[in-house]
């Protein structure tokens, strides 16, 4: 198991910032300004991640604004798509 950040590659930064929710939050107008608010003004990291009982085996993500604040959680579903981790109902 690798526990260190990896920096996110150009195809995950497509890949998140195609979600309508993340563009949404960061208040991006379309994908293309969302990747680049990815790559200049967002902290994003990815973990290869392995819980420790039966559970999540795959991609963590976190993303974190540049304010200090609550991060963004993502992991890879089954499917292969990046979600958000909802905590909250949301």
């Amino acid at each position: 198991m690798n526990n260190k950040p990896l920096e996110l590659g150009r195809e995950e930064m497509k890949e998140i910032a195609e979600i309508e929710g993340i563009r949404q939050m960061w208040g991006a107008e379309s994908a293309a300004d969302m990747e680049a608010m990815l790559d200049k003004q967002v902290y994003a990291v990815k973990f290869h991640y392995q819980s420790g009982g039966p559970g999540y085996v795959g991609d963590y993500f976190i993303l974190q604004g540049d304010a200090i604040g609550e991060a963004l959680e993502l992991f890879r579903d089954g499917d292969g798509q990046i979600k958000i981790i909802d905590y909250r109902g949301l």
